[in-house]
C-alpha cells in the first residue's frame, strides 16, 4: 500500500501533462473507488469501472484551478473527439440528414449524462428547402427538448460550422440564410431560460451518433422518443466512451 501511494508523486514515464497532474488523477480516483465501495455496503449499488473513471475525470475538469480562460462566444469552440460533459451538466450532440432535391429530412438527437451514458434519443423526420436550415431545425430542436426536460446545465454539439459560429455570436447574421435564422434567433430566446449553455462544433465522425439517428429519421414516416438506445447505436455509444479513456491508458485503477 505504501509503495502504491508514494507511486504517486512520481508520474510514468512519458505521462502527458495535458491530462492534468499525476498526483491529483490518483488522489481523486482512488477518493472515487471509496465512494464506489460505500455505495456497495450501504446501498448494494455494484460498482462500475467506467462510470468511476468517468466521475474521477470530470471533477478534475470542473474544479481544476489551472484550467485555461477561454472568454465567452468570441470564437468558434472546436471539439476533436467526443467527451462526457462536467458533472452536473448534460450534453445534446444533433445532427440533420438531408439530400439535394429532396425536401425531405431527418433530425436526430442523442442525449448523455456526466459519465457518458446515454439518457434518451430522438429521431425526427421534418422537411427542408436546404441542408443549412436542417441544421438548424436540428439545433432547435436539440434546444427544445432539453427546456422540455428542465435540464438547466447543458452542452449542445453539432457538426454544421455555420450553425455553432452564429449561435456563439461570432458570425454576422447575413452569413446566415433567413430560414435558418429565424430557427437559430429562437434558440437564443429559449436560452435564457438556462443556467449555462455552451455550443460547440464537433468534426461529423466526433457526432456519429447523431448523424445515424438522423439518418434513419429521414427514412421514418412518425417520431421516435426513446429513453434507451435504439441497438443500432450500442457500437457507437462504446466507441465514444472508449475513446474517452485514451487519458487514462497508460495506468488502471
Amino acid at each position: 500500500m505504501q509503495q502504491w501511494i508514494e507511486s504517486w508523486f512520481h508520474p510514468p514515464v512519458g505521462w502527458d501533462t495535458s491530462y492534468g497532474e499525476w498526483s491529483v488523477l490518483c488522489a481523486t480516483s482512488t477518493w472515487m473507488i471509496w465512494k464506489a465501495r460505500c455505495k456497495r455496503v450501504f446501498e448494494a449499488v455494484d460498482p462500475n469501472a467506467l462510470n468511476i473513471i468517468f466521475a474521477a475525470l470530470n471533477y478534475i475538469q470542473l474544479y481544476s484551478t489551472d484550467k485555461p480562460t477561454v472568454a465567452p462566444n468570441t470564437q468558434l469552440n472546436i471539439v476533436r473527439t467526443w467527451s462526457p460533459p462536467p458533472v452536473g451538466f448534460f450534453k445534446i450532440n444533433f445532427d440533420a440528414s438531408y439530400i439535394i432535391n429532396n425536401d425531405h429530412i431527418g433530425i436526430g438527437l442523442v442525449l448523455r449524462d456526466y459519465m457518458g451514458v446515454c439518457r434518451g434519443c430522438k429521431m425526427i423526420p421534418s422537411s427542408s428547402l436546404s441542408a443549412e436550415e436542417a441544421e438548424g431545425m436540428a439545433a432547435l430542436e436539440a434546444v427544445k427538448w432539453a427546456e422540455a426536460l428542465q435540464l438547466q446545465q447543458v452542452y449542445f454539439e453539432g457538426d454544421a460550422k455555420t450553425i455553432i459560429n452564429y449561435l456563439s455570436a461570432s458570425t454576422i447574421a447575413r452569413q446566415i440564410g433567413w430560414c435558418t435564422k429565424g430557427h437559430l434567433d429562437d434558440i437564443q430566446a429559449l436560452t435564457l431560460s438556462f443556467t449555462s449553455v455552451s455550443f460547440y462544433y464537433v468534426p461529423r465522425d466526433v457526432n456519429s451518433v447523431a448523424d445515424a439517428l438522423a439518418s434513419r429519421a429521414r427514412a421514418s414516416t412518425s417520431e421516435v422518443l426513446s429513453t434507451s438506445p435504439p441497438s443500432f447505436i450500442f457500437a457507437m455509444l462504446n466507441n465514444d466512451c472508449d475513446v474517452s479513456l485514451e487519458a487514462l491508458a497508460s495506468f488502471s485503477i
